[in-house]
């Protein structure tokens, strides 16, 4: 059996998934079970979109690379998934991922996206993501199956598919039609738009 010493410091620049694990492992050896985190009750209304409605917001953010990389983000597997249908997905991953360096531009990239949707639906009330004020972004199963259903046409179009014997599946929305879900209101929006890193 190997021991290792770890300082706060270094657990504390350690990878979110790094610290997850540390906690799941210490939650372990005390014998307790570690939870999901708790969403909370909702407020907001999310739109669920199609496969149409996620290409047309693509459409309309393509030439901002950070927000194009948030927006397929939303299709990633959740941290959570709550009864509602809603998924929750870490923010600080979400930035590090598409190489952000703060909450705050991941939040500003968010922003954006719900702009496009509300450009793309006539409504100003429309939201395609929300904030929990638990350093979650909170999305729709049915749009993030939508998202992941458009990143996978786009790279079958660019014949990028996996080498033979492996296969990429193809998610269906359970709906073609934008429905409503809940979420919670979201977190004061930042004033900068993302920037590049």
């Amino acid at each position: 059996m190997v021991g290792i010493t770890l300082s706060p410091e270094q657990i504390h620049e350690a990878p979110p998934e790094v610290r997850r694990w540390l906690e799941q492992q210490i939650a372990g050896a005390l014998g307790l079970h570690p939870t999901a985190p708790a969403l909370h009750v909702p407020t907001r209304q999310l739109i669920g979109c199609s496969v149409e409605d996620a290409r047309t917001i693509l459409s309309m953010i393509q030439g901002i690379l950070p927000v194009v990389g948030i927006f397929f983000e939303l299709a990633r597997e959740p941290t959570a998934m709550s009864a509602q249908g809603l998924r929750a997905l870490r923010l600080d991953e979400m930035g590090r991922h598409v190489r952000l360096q703060t909450t705050d531009q991941v939040i500003a990239c968010l922003q954006v996206i719900d702009e496009a949707l509300q450009r793309a639906c006539g409504s100003t009330e429309a939201a395609l993501t929300a904030l929990d004020g638990a350093g979650h972004c909170l999305v729709a199963d049915v749009t993030a199956r939508s998202i992941l259903a458009l990143w996978q046409e786009i790279i079958a179009a660019r014949d990028l598919a996996p080498a033979e014997g492996a296969s990429v599946q193809a998610v269906s929305p359970s709906a073609s039609q934008p429905h409503v879900v809940a979420a919670p209101s979201p977190a004061a929006p930042p004033q900068s738009r993302p920037q590049a890193s």
